[in-house]
């Protein structure tokens, strides 16, 4: 099926990007030949799609005033039926601000509102000085020069690394803001309501990174509020990759693009991104102690498992199954959420590069999951702030259900 072809928006690398009269449309490709020509538009044209198209499943897709005209003819043509959800996607940017916190309690961060990493770093300090079992990390530093700060739950007297080790991380992709809200919400539930659970730090370590990439997230707070990508440059005005592309696992074998001006841009070569640097020193440092690793993304309510560069299983694809299974039993038992479990291109697309399958793949953390939050579709990754804490309650027992079948395998029973 041909692909129409007419200009695209291009963003320019600086200068803030506004999405007045910009279009948000959700297409339902039934048969694959309209993903195919979903995939074409896409990679071809260059359209913002904030999913994947997926036979089957409802892909959003942004469309720019200057596409409108051709790509209402595009979906004619393909017979795709198609719903406008929001015909000025800035008003809807409006309505989800980030907020720069006011100091109380010893911190700036709530979980009512968006919040900077200037805000969560206060919040990390504060449960340093307040907690002497809980202490943070500088990994490395990110492009542009800001600290990756991870915080390490870790109440053995030795310290950390002596027992078996949770990793969680968000914000991979900068303008899911409501990853690093909830990862940080986990980490305000572990450690001030220790005594509610004592037990998931009396027998575990737990590694928070809240936001993997600080600098994509900047940049969606001061420019472009749906940029996705890294900020490290690329060359003729193109810039950023998709640091959930960059890893070195069945690295570029698909699911991703070698267009530096793509959102799913692989990058150079496997680890050209310096954030992803930093992590995976982290890892392999700590590889043998950490036994369950989770990337938190948004949207769709999925809980993905590896592996994402094809349909092959993993060898422990039975227990990968069982844990997330038991996992959202729990999370589903908070708000009666529904999250979608199964392999990523089972549920969404193949995705090569991805973490998940290099921590499992490469670095040989058993446990190793991706998770998309909320909703499925209704915001998006414009998802208001009163659902928060709602997302961080049920993904919260998603990691204490798991957790516990983490010591139950792992932790010698007396």
């Amino acid at each position: 099926m041909k692909v129409l072809s007419f200009a695209c928006l291009v963003a320019g690398a600086l200068g803030h990007v506004d999405y007045t009269g910009h279009q948000l449309v959700r297409a339902s490709p039934s048969t694959a030949q309209q993903v195919e020509a979903l995939q074409a538009l896409q990679h071809e044209a260059g359209v913002d799609f904030w999913l994947e198209p997926k036979q089957g499943r409802p892909v959003d897709i942004r469309v720019a005033p200057g596409q409108a005209d051709d790509l209402n003819r595009f979906f004619n043509h393909s017979g795709l039926e198609t719903e406008l959800l929001s015909s000025n996607i800035q008003e809807l940017l409006d309505s989800v601000p980030m907020v720069k916190g006011s100091m109380r309690a010893g911190h700036s961060m709530d979980w009512t509102n968006y919040h900077p990493i200037e805000d969560i770093y206060s919040y990390w300090d504060y449960l340093e000085a307040t907690y002497d079992w809980v202490s943070t990390e500088s990994i490395g530093k990110s492009y542009e020069g800001q600290d990756m700060r991870l915080l390490k739950v870790c109440k053995n007297s030795g310290g950390c690394g002596e027992r078996p080790a949770m990793w969680i991380d968000g914000g991979i992709h900068a303008r899911e803001w409501v990853s690093p809200a909830a990862v940080t919400f986990m980490a305000s539930e572990l450690v001030e309501n220790d005594e509610a659970h004592p037990d998931l730090t009396k027998e575990l370590d737990w590694y928070i990174l809240p936001v993997v990439n600080p600098d994509g997230y900047l940049h969606t707070q001061t420019d472009n509020r749906l940029w996705r990508k890294t900020r490290s440059p690329n060359g003729g005005g193109c810039f950023g990759t998709d640091a959930n592309r960059n890893w070195g696992f069945h690295w570029g074998t698909g699911g991703s693009s070698s267009d530096p001006c793509s959102d799913t841009y692989m990058g150079s070569e496997a680890f050209s991104e310096v954030e992803n640097v930093n992590v995976r020193d982290f890892l392999l440092a700590n590889k043998d102690q950490i036994k369950f690793y989770n990337n938190i993304h948004s949207y769709s309510q999925l809980i993905l498992l590896p592996w994402g560069w094809g349909y092959d299983l993993p060898d422990n694809i039975d227990d990968l199954t069982r844990m997330a299974n038991l996992g959202h039993d729990a999370l589903k038992a908070v708000h009666g959420k529904e999250y979608e479990v199964g392999c990523i291109p089972c549920m969404l697309y193949v995705a090569s590069g991805g973490t998940l399958d290099w921590a499992l793949g490469e670095a040989g953390i058993p446990y190793s999951f991706g998770m998309e939050l909320r909703d499925t579709g209704s915001y998006g990754f414009l998802l208001p702030p009163d659902q928060i804490i709602p997302t961080g309650e049920e993904t919260w027992a998603f990691h204490m259900a798991v957790a516990r079948q983490i010591v139950q395998e792992f932790v010698p029973q007396n």
